[in-house]
């Protein structure tokens, strides 16, 4: 790594520390004048992530040292959902960061930079202070109830309201306790009676039409007020595989920096580097008790310009044992999906293995490769990747076995690996809804998981006026039926031609069952595990034909479903029924796990 690429580091009071980057100038551009990004909450974090680097890699290219940060039980800090005064510890974060930005950044004043949720904390941790120079606020949560309101309506996908562990508010995958829901409920930024930094941007939602009720407020209070709409709110906010880098809200935002800055002309004082660069976690042990654990976050060399991101997680006690490399879910960074991969790396750490939580090139906080793009959630190199990873865990980290774990597309290239023969010992597959990617293919298109549901749709609409009426105006989207009806006839056909041409030997392109063999005779065990109704089991008996039932047979694969979970199991009692499937299939050291010569 150069001195000025991010560097991953820890910071905060000792057992509860927080995550961070810090993104340093070139020294020669350093200005006086720090950047610090707050998160916004949950599910908006995991969508916002990518974009919020890149706002951090843009102001640290304009000279202004910038560091984003994962708040108290959030991401990679220590803690959890359940923790007590989870909103005081927030607003703690928000001050540690700011204290840790003027030392490691060395500046004397900040800028803070909070989105949703995380514009609320910041302005309320900023109105306590006095050295920040301007508050960045998009699409700022002003009043508490009504963002409660929002993930409770959200969350009805969930469970329902007050129906979760000991009441608390499920919303698209993350927890809020009852208590810190009640807390956020009760600040409106309306009733601010001074304001909380000298210059304020607003920065509005391009999806909502409207105008800030907040702005007038901040005025009369005796900040200097922008308020600014640039495209790309909406779809920064998409999901993190299909969400977009807001590139013109991003110039915005630097432009209005660069201005403040030039009013200032703050001169950068002596910075002092990030000194913690692995912690000690809490975790818990088989029989329940506390046990310490290490978390590291590393950079391993793939031998192009590009190195890969992953976070270690290793018990105290020294030696050789098991490992586990843990992939991307589609484009989610290495937190997992509701951030089941820090729960899990933690306890399974807790009992003896060492965990490896990975971002592949391009996806996270891994920069793509030379020449290719980002956010690419089926990447040709995936596999090589992978294989990086593994080669560091049996090199630095005394690794005796390896197991690899993913869901949906980590799925998907756990299972090309182990295809690849490369040294594990199993891989466990959640949830894939693809044994075959076309380089080159786009999510959006249909894909052959999506063929049976989109029939049903099809089917039930076919006597009702709407469609009629939509194919006479023209609205139809009559390619998307007719390729839909065409997959649909070939796949009530294609599984017979698949098995007949294996039987007759016949070469195939895409051919599952022999994969699936290939990978077996490589001495690796298969492990699926699959939502009831998932597409992607269907699938494997479609495309893998008897041979999946003669793995099973031999022991040689497994097969568990997880009932009343979808995709990504985003309710948390779906959560606990899957990390006990997880729990009982990955051999624990004290469980005699074999080591793999």
């Amino acid at each position: 790594m150069s001195l000025h690429e991010p560097q991953p580091f820890y910071f905060g009071p000792e057992g509860a520390a927080l995550f961070g980057w810090l993104h340093a100038p070139a020294t020669t551009a350093r200005q006086g004048l720090g950047l610090l990004i707050v998160n916004p909450f949950g599910f908006e974090e995991v969508c916002a992530h990518r974009s919020l680097r890149h706002f951090a890699e843009a102001a640290s290219a304009a000279g202004f040292p910038s560091m984003r940060f994962d708040l108290a039980g959030c991401g990679n800090s220590q803690g959890d959902e359940f923790d007590a005064n989870t909103p005081t510890k927030w607003l703690g974060s928000v001050h540690d960061a700011i204290d840790t930005l003027k030392t490691a950044g060395g500046v004397s004043q900040v800028l803070v930079l909070g989105v949703r949720l995380g514009a609320m904390l910041a302005t309320l941790a900023v109105s306590e202070r006095d050295d920040v120079a301007g508050l960045i606020a998009i699409a700022p949560v002003v009043r508490g109830k009504t963002y409660v309101r929002e993930l409770t309506m959200l969350g009805q996908t969930g469970s329902p309201p007050g129906e979760g562990i000991n009441g608390a508010l499920e919303s698209a995958g993350f927890l809020m306790t009852r208590e810190t829901a009640a807390s956020v409920s009760q600040v409106d930024l309306r009733a601010l009676t001074q304001r909380p930094a000298p210059r304020v941007l607003i920065v509005e939602r391009d999806d909502v039409t409207g105008t800030s009720e907040w702005a007038p407020l901040l005025q009369k209070l005796g900040a200097d007020v922008r308020v600014g709409r640039w495209a790309g709110y909406a779809r920064m906010m998409e999901d993190a595989q299909r969400a977009v880098v807001p590139e013109e809200m991003v110039a915005g935002v630097l432009a209005c920096m660069r201005v403040w800055a030039s009013q200032m002309a703050l001169a950068p004082v002596a910075a002092e580097a990030p000194r913690r660069l692995s912690v000690r976690c809490r975790a818990t042990t088989p029989g329940g008790k506390p046990a310490q654990v290490l978390e590291t976050p590393i950079h391993i060399d793939t031998g192009t310009a590009a190195h890969l991101f992953g976070v270690l997680v290793t018990p105290e006690a020294a030696g050789p044992r098991p490992a586990v490399l843990m992939l991307n879910s589609g484009s989610i960074h290495h937190i997992g999906p509701n951030r089941l991969w820090v729960r899990l790396a933690r306890q399974w750490a807790a009992r003896g293995m060492t965990v490896l939580r990975l971002d592949i090139a391009g996806i996270g906080d891994s920069p793509a490769r030379p020449g290719a793009q980002e956010n690419v959630v089926y990447s040709p190199s995936a596999t090589q990747d992978v294989a990086a990873a593994l080669t560091y865990l049996r090199t630095h980290a005394g690794a005796s076995e390896c197991h690899l774990v993913g869901l949906c597309s980590g799925a998907y290239h756990s299972l090309k690996a182990a295809v690849a023969g490369q040294p594990v010992t199993s891989a466990l597959m959640i949830n894939p809804l693809t044994y075959f990617w076309k380089e080159g293919a786009q999510l959006g298109s249909v894909q052959e998981h999506e063929v049976p549901e989109l029939t049903s749709k099809f089917r039930h609409k076919v006597l009702t006026l709407e469609p009629w009426q939509k194919l006479l105006r023209a609205e139809l989207d009559v390619r998307l039926v007719t390729e839909v009806a065409v997959r649909r006839v070939w796949g009530m056909v294609a599984p017979h031609l698949l098995e007949l041409a294996r039987r007759l030997r016949i070469p195939l392109r895409h051919n599952l069952a022999r994969e699936l063999e290939t990978a077996v005779q490589h001495g690796i065990r298969l492990h699926f595990v699959f939502a009831d109704r998932a597409p992607g089991f269907a699938l494997l008996k479609k495309q893998g034909g008897s041979a999946v039932q003669r793995l099973l047979e031999q022991q040689a694969a497994s097969i568990d479903f997880v009932p009343n979970a979808d995709h990504t199991f985003t309710r948390i009692e779906a959560r606990e029924r899957l990390v006990a499937v997880l729990d009982r299939l990955m051999p624990m050291p004290t469980e005699g796990a074999r080591t793999q010569p």
